[in-house]
């Protein structure tokens, strides 16, 4: 398959269209006709994941994270983000993100959180588009309501990790808001969503204190835990591809100590 064939299943997915304005998502550096027989699919592109999809002898990298988000004014071989874009184009790497397409995408990162804490009557959060089935975070029940001290143990267990949480442990549980990485300032709507209680990541100390105040339950999951899943839905919709697919090794920034 070439390069262009791969960007057209993933674009069937989740659409460019879905992205948010601010965003850099499809097809960022690379050579369409490139012929492809080996995707490296990663949550990160970074210098040490490009370099690891080196090594690995990958054709194309698929990953959700972006890079040039901000923009650059000049490629500086002495910085992470030249040196990065120096080996992807001497290795011929094409480079593909589906950011906040895939956070917001039918089957998407937030479709998947919403599966694995088996939440019922699904709902999106922020419908930004006209697609009705799209759009920023889920909603949904549980089968039964536990208190937000059980279900804070439930969401670490679930997600393998940490987490950090603010509310009245001994509130009743029953409405279950995720939002994928930092949304944070998705919180006011999960609450006028009648949200008990909100899984997302990278809150700010103030922000948290604030948010807590109005009576809704926090979990910070942190940003890695909350869209690792990405790698799968990656594996899931190129399966059919004919290539290997090829996991990432990378992990989370951060440590527990």
């Amino acid at each position: 398959m070439k390069t262009k064939d791969i960007v057209k299943i993933i674009e069937e997915f989740c659409p460019e269209r879905l992205a948010y304005s601010w965003d850099n998502v499809g097809l960022l550096c690379g050579d369409e006709e490139k012929e492809v027989n080996k995707i490296f699919v990663t949550l990160d592109t970074n210098i040490n994941t490009v370099k690891e999809a080196i090594q690995k002898g990958a054709d194309m990298i698929v990953s959700h994270h972006p890079i040039l988000l901000g923009g650059i004014k000049r490629i500086d071989y002495k910085t992470s983000v030249g040196q990065m874009i120096k080996l992807l184009i001497e290795n011929n790497i094409p480079l593909l993100a589906a950011h906040t397409n895939m956070d917001t995408a039918k089957g998407g990162i937030n479709d998947v959180l919403a599966e694995k804490f088996e939440l019922n009557n699904i709902k999106i959060l922020d419908q930004h588009t006209d697609d009705e089935t799209a759009g920023l975070g889920r909603y949904g029940t549980l089968s039964k309501p536990i208190t937000f001290k059980e279900f804070s143990a439930k969401c670490s267990e679930i997600l393998s990790t940490p987490v950090r949480v603010a509310g009245d442990f001994n509130k009743m549980i029953k409405t279950v808001a995720v939002a994928s990485g930092s949304c944070s300032e998705i919180i006011p709507l999960a609450l006028k969503k009648g949200a008990d209680v909100i899984i997302t990541g990278d809150m700010k100390y103030h922000n948290m204190i604030d948010m807590a105040e109005t009576g809704i339950c926090i979990i910070d999951a942190g940003h890695y835990p909350t869209e690792i899943c990405v790698m799968d839905i990656f594996e899931k919709i190129l399966k059919n591809t004919e290539t290997t697919i090829i996991k990432s090794e990378n992990q989370d920034i951060f440590k527990f100590i």
